[in-house]
């Protein structure tokens, strides 16, 4: 197996400018002219303070980030992004997992998507991985549950290893772990460099004696420019050379980092050449290729239909209450309106029924919301990394809910619909519950879009509950289109209340097409003022649009 050695050449980094600004303005560096080089069995720590660019120089080391100018290079050949990508793995600060899925099954997971072909070695991997990263006795225990916060940094490092990369890249694998976890975690990571022969690069704030002592090589930052870049048995030399001498009570390192601004070879001014045109990122950027799933697209959305399923059924008291949620508001409606009739009140009621249950089916959606941005960082590193496309992730959780949401929508229909003593028609029962089943399926995808965009809970529910309003107000349940201002038109045509209203009113109100609904009766003459159909009219609607579609 081929070896590999990772070095950069005056690596910078630049924060882009802003395309708005009208003045020239002078670039921001957050690193300048870094070089450095990597060797296979060995952990190179890169050590600075808050603010020194760490985390930075790591984006660019894992091709997450590309530089303003410079090179990295492969045993002395410039690199490919995407290549590069494909034998190396990226481990975040931030542990993030499913919560309700056990270690195994989180391991399983990506290895049967790395391994499509190899079924029987999936089992194999897993078990090898647990033991390696001391794991095996918490194999079925659940990630939520049971796991300090070590022993979940072992499980976020046994993902990136899955597909055996040849560079491990990790940003303070260390950081909120107590003493003892921290080493635990650096000795594992040392047993990786030398038992596979891979570089290791990792970031680290403050390293203890003893983590020191697994560390081989150490690159010293400070705002961004190498201080130090070599052996920890060379550096208490190179501070020497320097005319320091560390203190009997402190290690090399920390001493380093207590004198760093006299150490500190200021580059502030140094003149760094920027492209011409463009930016290297963008240069390199057009080189990245095409990505390359292991794994077909069936094979994708089965295993992730699994997971969600999985996900479901250990939370079903979530899927008991929105179960018990549908009855009971069904029930309570169905009581309140009960046998409201077909006349003239009964229109009114009708119109106010159906408009609540708009209401009430769609705001309950706001309750998934937090569980969609919890899921968004998982989502994110797995598509990232090209585990899983992400039109398979859609089609598997558009599979899963589907049932999930009718199951919801047939016990709502029935716990509702004779109650109220609508249309006594199985055709009319069942194109209600149809009905039902498309507005929760639209409101669940609703909440799925805004969660993508809204960068916290807080913000989601805000926007999730402003354009509900928003749609409900122009929905034509308050105000006709007739008399909406011209300008504000488009709001009513992009209501979802709107089209979901109109279904249930043609729906019904088709069903009582030549039933006369009122009458007008004097002496001894009765003649029929309103009809089904002309309720329909009056709303611009139509028996066929019951198919084709609104029109109003």
């Amino acid at each position: 197996m081929e070896s590999y050695t990772l070095s950069t050449s005056s690596i910078s980094y630049a924060k882009p400018l802003s395309p708005l600004l009208l003045t020239a303005e002078q670039p921001s560096f957050i690193l300048r002219n870094i070089t450095l080089t990597s060797h296979p069995s060995q952990i190179l720590a890169i050590v600075g303070p808050s603010g020194a660019g760490k985390s930075t120089l790591l984006d660019i080391l894992a091709a997450r980030t590309f530089p303003t100018s410079g090179s990295m290079h492969l045993n002395s050949v410039p690199i490919n992004p995407s290549s590069y990508r494909k034998i190396s793995s990226y481990v975040p600060q931030h542990d993030i997992f499913f919560p309700l899925l056990t270690v195994s099954e989180t391991f399983t997971f990506s290895a049967s998507l790395l391994l499509p072909k190899n079924p029987s070695k999936v089992s194999n991997v897993v078990v090898s991985l647990l033991k390696e990263l001391n794991l095996t006795h918490l194999a079925h225990t659940r990630l939520g549950q049971g796991l300090s916060g070590g022993e979940r940094r072992r499980v976020s490092i046994g993902l990136s290893l899955l597909h055996d990369p040849e560079f491990l890249i990790l940003d303070e694998p260390t950081s909120g772990l107590d003493s003892k976890s921290a080493f635990d975690v650096v000795q594992i990571l040392k047993f990786i460099a030398t038992s596979r022969q891979r570089i290791v690069i990792l970031s680290i704030h403050q390293p203890s004696f003893k983590i020191l002592s697994l560390i081989d090589r150490v690159l010293l930052l400070s705002k961004g420019t190498v201080v130090y870049h070599g052996s920890l048995h060379l550096l208490e030399a190179f501070l020497l050379s320097k005319g320091f001498t560390v203190p009997p009570q402190l290690n090399s390192l920390e001493y380093a980092m207590e004198i760093l601004q006299n150490l500190h070879d200021p580059y502030e001014n140094a003149n760094i050449a920027l492209p011409d045109h463009c930016p290297e990122s963008k240069k390199q950027n057009n080189k990245q290729g095409i990505v390359r799933y292991k794994s077909s697209r069936i094979t994708e959305i089965s295993l992730l239909s699994s997971r969600f399923w999985k996900i479901i059924y250990r939370t079903r008291q979530l899927l008991l209450t929105n179960f018990l949620e549908a009855l009971v508001v069904g029930l309570v409606l169905g009581t309140i309106y009960l046998n409201i009739g077909t006349g003239k009140e009964g229109i009114k009621k009708r119109f106010g029924l159906f408009a609540f249950t708009l209401t009430f089916l769609l705001s309950s959606t706001t309750q998934t919301l937090p569980i969609f941005i919890d899921e968004r960082p998982i989502l994110i590193r797995e598509t990232s990394s090209g585990l899983y496309r992400l039109s398979s992730h859609i089609l598997a959780n558009t599979l899963v809910f589907l049932p999930y949401l009718l199951l919801i929508a047939i016990i709502y229909s029935v716990s509702l619909y004779f109650l109220v003593g609508l249309c006594f028609s199985w055709q009319a029962f069942a194109y209600f519950v149809l009905v039902i089943w498309i507005i929760v399926l639209m409101a669940n995808s609703f909440v799925l879009f805004l969660s993508s965009l809204a960068p916290n809970y807080i913000a989601g529910t805000s926007l999730v509950t402003i354009l509900l309003a928003a749609f409900f107000l122009f929905s034509g349940y308050f105000i006709s289109k007739e008399s909406l201002p011209k300008y504000w038109l488009f709001m009513y045509f992009f209501s979802m209340y709107k089209y979901a209203l109109d279904a249930l009113l043609i729906n019904e109100y088709s069903c009582l097409h030549n039933k006369c609904l009122v009458w007008f009766e004097e002496a001894s003459v009765n003649s029929c003022l309103v009809t089904g159909g002309d309720v329909l009219d009056k709303n611009g609607l139509h028996e066929r649009q019951r198919v084709s579609g609104s029109k109003r």
